[in-house]
């Protein structure tokens, strides 16, 4: 019997192998600058010794393209994508066309110069639900993203290079939003992300400099005080924060596409587009620290059966004010009009809780510490005494915040934690599995919600009213017949 065409197993593109090591390019270059660096300057720690270390990595980097290249093969069925790796062991994935709720289309700055894209395909949260495909070219990515039913589409600026102006037509779906410069430049501060890329990338420097032994050259010619150095180094990893922020989000911009989907697109070098299904959503997270309740503002996520919420992957709305957080919910998103919502609220009292549970917190970090420091215990048992406090104290007192509500008139269940971050997600009733109340000598005491979104998750609550947790599974059992729901019974006195 003949195979089909499309069922033909196919390599790689070749193009991958040169793709794949520019990419790599900086980091083998580093490692073999830190390598020769250890060798050749015996006063390094440690030594020769670093080689264990480096000779593996570097091995790795040469040869994975390689293998990749050799033993992957894909196949695209009318039903499935499959794809197989391994040389000894040989290991296939299948996924069906009908399955896949979440493309993910990332291009680096290196596989741009050999127009080759990645793809992974998700069908839940689980690593073992993902296929990757390392390298695709523009025939197989319009292929595979169309059968998945996630068609990406043409930018805008493709469609302007590639098309007369008299002839030019809009980029598919509707606009939801687009980022301008200061919008993202705040949410940067906002979300600490300067501070942690800048940081990152100063601290390499540091590094780098101090292989070389440039630091103390530096210091040398710019005799500076130490505290002109630390304003210098503070500014200089805002500023770099922030220009690798724009770099790596610039454009971010965010599309309903035909059928319900939502894409996600960002990056100027290195570009990454994200197309979410509406089969795979299952609510919304409105969020907001004390910063944004100040400023008025909110950030937007969807919450998904994959969801890792965060800027670049569900965020949809880095850091708006909240009314025109609110007008997109109800008109893109049809939130229904009778959940309250976390954007109807200026935040005086959440900025008041939020102040006193940080200093709270704060507190009793604090004097953990001074009662292991007048104990006479070393000042690094102190420091890990008031951590570990802090860090107990942190998820008490979160559940100690948190509330359950299930609006009678919505099919909408609201989770909401008024904390130092303040938090409501906005579930639909169908995405719940199990509902549980534990119970305190015959009363209601703790409420748990339990959902999928990227993996099992549990919300507990101790603010719920029990009637509204059994509307609640009832109205699971209305919603999702075949589902599972289960709700814990009290205990049966004894006799």
């Amino acid at each position: 019997m003949t195979v089909p065409s499309d069922e033909v197993p196919r390599r790689l593109p070749l193009r991958y192998l040169p793709a794949s090591y520019l990419e790599s390019s900086p980091k083998l270059v580093g490692t073999f600058i830190a390598g020769a660096v250890y060798l050749f300057g015996p006063a390094v720690w440690p030594g020769a010794w670093a080689w264990l270390a480096l000779g593996p990595l570097i091995a790795v980097l040469l040869c994975e393209p390689i293998w990749r290249w050799t033993f992957t093969r894909v196949a695209l069925t009318p039903e499935h994508l499959v794809v197989t790796t391994g040389a000894f062991t040989r290991r296939q994935q299948s996924l069906a066309w009908a399955d896949i709720g979440t493309v993910d289309s990332r291009q680096s700055w290196a596989f741009a110069r050999w127009d080759l894209r990645v793809l992974t395909l998700s069908q839940a949260g689980d690593e073992r639900t993902k296929v990757h495909l390392w390298a695709v070219d523009e025939d197989l990515h319009r292929e595979v993203t169309a059968r998945a039913g996630h068609a990406l589409g043409t930018t805008e600026a493709e469609v302007t290079a590639e098309q007369p102006a008299e002839q030019a037509r809009p980029a598919p779906g509707i606009l939801l939003y687009r980022v301008r410069l200061t919008h993202l430049l705040l949410a940067s501060v906002v979300y600490g992300q300067f501070a942690l890329i800048g940081g990152g990338a100063a601290l390499g420097v540091s590094e780098t400099l101090g292989m070389f032994g440039a630091d103390a050259a530096l210091t040398r010619w710019l005799p500076l005080p130490p505290v002109v150095w630390a304003v210098a180094i503070a500014v200089g990893i805002v500023a770099l924060g922030l220009v690798l922020t724009v770099v790596r989000y610039a454009s971010f911009e965010v599309r309903r596409m035909p059928g319900d989907r939502i894409v996600i697109s960002y990056g100027l070098f290195s570009t990454h587009t994200r197309s979410v299904s509406r089969a795979t959503t299952i609510g919304v997270v409105l969020q907001r620290n004390l910063v944004e309740t100040l400023l008025g503002r909110v950030r937007l996520s969807l919450l998904t059966t994959d969801s890792a919420a965060q800027l670049g992957t569900n965020l949809l709305l880095p850091s708006l004010p909240r009314r025109v957080v609110e007008r997109l919910l109800h008109e893109a998103f049809d939130e229904d009009p009778s959940t309250r919502l976390l954007t109807g609220d200026r935040g005086a009292r959440a900025i008041g809780t939020g102040v006193v549970l940080l200093a709270g917190l704060i507190a009793a970090a604090v004097l953990a510490g001074w009662v292991a420091a007048w104990l006479g215990w070393p000042p690094l048992l102190v420091l890990a005494t008031g951590a570990i406090v802090f860090a107990i104290a942190w998820p008490v007192t979160v559940v100690l915040c948190s509330r359950l509500r299930v609006d009678a008139g919505s099919n909408r269940v609201v989770l909401l934690v008024s904390h130092v971050v303040q938090r409501q997600t906005v579930l639909s009733a169908a995405a719940v599995h199990i509902v549980g109340t534990s119970r305190l000598a015959g009363h209601p005491l703790v409420a748990d919600v339990c959902f999928y979104a990227g993996m099992p998750r549990t919300f507990r609550a101790l603010r719920f009213r029990p009637a509204e947790v059994d509307a609640l599974s009832a109205r699971i059992a209305e919603t999702v017949p075949l589902a599972r729901t289960h709700r814990r019974a009290p205990a049966p006195a004894l006799t």
